[in-house]
């Protein structure tokens, strides 16, 4: 029984230690239930459709849009300089955009500047 105990608490430990391992990586972090991906000095936070009649199709992962088939582009938080408009950074509030900072309507949170990359 105490070995089993020693072998969980080790390998626990080590996963620990390997997310913390990533942080400095400047390309992935990871946080407490979620991959976050950075894109120079952005973070990514959804997929979506580009067309703005679609603004409320969001995606985790890179696909197209079960609307018009459309390629989705990442949703990236990103500086005033560089933004497209304030929105909400929560995915499954991805239509909630405005032209001035406040906060979401449906959640509460802080909008943050994001821009659509479109490649």
């Amino acid at each position: 029984m105490k070995k089993i105990i020693i072998v969980s608490t080790l390998g626990l430990l080590f996963g620990l230690m390997s997310c913390q391992g990533e942080k400095g990586s400047g390309k992935m972090q990871r946080t407490n239930t979620e991959s976050v991906m950075k894109i120079g000095n952005e973070r990514l936070i959804y997929y979506t459709c580009p067309m703005d009649s679609h603004k409320h199709v969001h995606s985790g992962e890179a696909g197209k849009c079960p609307e018009c088939g459309m390629k989705l582009v990442a949703a990236v938080i990103t500086s005033e300089a560089q933004m497209e408009y304030y929105g909400c950074p929560m995915e499954t509030h991805s239509h909630v955009r405005s032209d001035k900072p406040g906060k979401c309507n449906e959640c509460s949170m802080k909008l943050r500047p994001i821009r659509l990359i479109k490649s």
